[in-house]
């Protein structure tokens, strides 16, 4: 999810839980859909989620498409060709702005919590789970904060590769991450501390949780 927006007007629309499952799947189809398509994905009921893409639309996030052959006049397709939260070039408020990127972020995260909890109650967790502390100076943050990246574009590559290749019928999974490398805050400012004063680790290496 791309850190830019448009303004939080539009940020806000997108905050919404059931709003932002729905661009989830239509962002995962990478086709037009039907409010009836998504009401069926989701478990939703179809008026709930008709609502929920006419304000998507409003906010430019969705858009009406024309729909395959074979459709009827009644079947009303959307689309959203337009990937995260992205930058129409509008001066917003700063402040404004941070407190709908952070409705965003959170309404995400719950997500993603969501998913971890379910797969635990079905024996089926996470295949790793890693969080933590380190205290680090800027540029080495910066280099591993590059890793990550990188790391996750390899990740999309190596699955895009692997369904090139993979016979019919194969059986892929839909897998959800999140990474975030952040500097801690407090009272609004920078978390630092000069070297000697930050704390010892003793050489103990934090362990993923794995399987």
């Amino acid at each position: 999810m791309a850190r830019k927006v448009a303004a939080p007007a539009v940020m806000r629309a997108v905050a919404h839980p059931l709003r932002l499952a729905i661009l989830t799947e239509m962002w995962d189809a990478n086709r037009p859909l039907r409010a009836a398509d998504l009401a069926e994905i989701l478990g939703e009921p179809a008026n709930s989620i008709s609502y929920h893409v006419r304000r998507l639309r409003d906010a430019g996030y969705v858009l009406d498409a024309e729909g395959p052959e074979g459709g009827t006049a009644r079947d009303h397709w959307y689309t959203s060709p337009r990937r995260g939260i992205t930058d129409s070039g509008e001066a917003t408020d700063a402040d404004d702005l941070n407190d709908a990127f952070g409705s965003v972020l959170r309404t995400r995260f719950s997500q993603v919590a969501e998913h971890v909890i379910r797969a635990q109650a079905a024996e089926e967790g996470p295949l790793v789970h890693i969080d933590g502390m380190i205290w680090m100076p800027k540029d080495l943050a910066r280099t591993y904060a590059r890793r990550l990246a990188d790391l996750a574009t390899e990740m999309r590559r190596a699955a895009d590769a692997a369904r090139d290749s993979a016979e019919p019928g194969t059986p892929f999974t839909r897998y959800t991450f999140a990474t975030d490398l952040v500097p801690e805050t407090r009272r609004n400012a920078r978390l630092e501390l000069p070297v000697e004063q930050t704390p010892e680790r003793g050489g103990r290496d934090d362990e993923p949780d794995t399987p």
